[in-house]
């Protein structure tokens, strides 16, 4: 129960603050740090139309759900990530339907503007990676050691 209110919780946070930023555009809050910028571009403003974006998405959409309720059945840890990478992809992905581009607005000058969404899939997924990489490794090296 714990889990699925602390998802629900993260991906409201997320649509309050780009509401929030599409109300007040650019706050005069620590100096700009918020700006609001409609990314109609890919990740790293990669070009790619949307009858080919969306279909794209919902595809990824699709697998990331699978590897969550793989997890979930599993009662695995990693339902964590899977449900971060997932609430931040569906809420950029709500952005796009209905702005025409995901709302960023954390503006870090000479680097990028993202959201929190971005934040949920870019933690959930070193979180995933360093699961499989350190844990799972670990994990298989003892098996093997024990059994050889």
């Amino acid at each position: 129960m714990i889990y699925f209110f602390s998802i629900l919780l993260i991906f409201i946070l997320d649509r309050f603050t780009k509401i929030y930023i599409l109300k007040n555009p650019s706050p005069d809050i620590w100096g700009g740090f918020f700006d609001l910028h409609i990314n109609t571009e890919m990740a790293f403003s990669l070009p790619i139309t949307y009858f080919i974006l969306y279909p794209i998405i919902i595809l990824i959409l699709a697998l990331l759900i699978w590897f969550w309720k793989k997890d979930f059945k599993k009662r695995s840890i990693l339902i964590w990530p899977w449900g971060m990478i997932i609430v931040g992809a569906i809420s950029n992905f709500m952005d796009r339907i209905q702005y025409g581009g995901v709302i960023d607005f954390i503006n870090m000058p000479y680097f990028t503007v993202f959201n929190l969404a971005d934040v949920y899939i870019s933690v959930g997924v070193i979180w995933v990676l360093w699961y499989e990489w350190f844990y799972r490794k670990n994990k298989n090296l003892d098996k093997n050691l024990t059994q050889g």
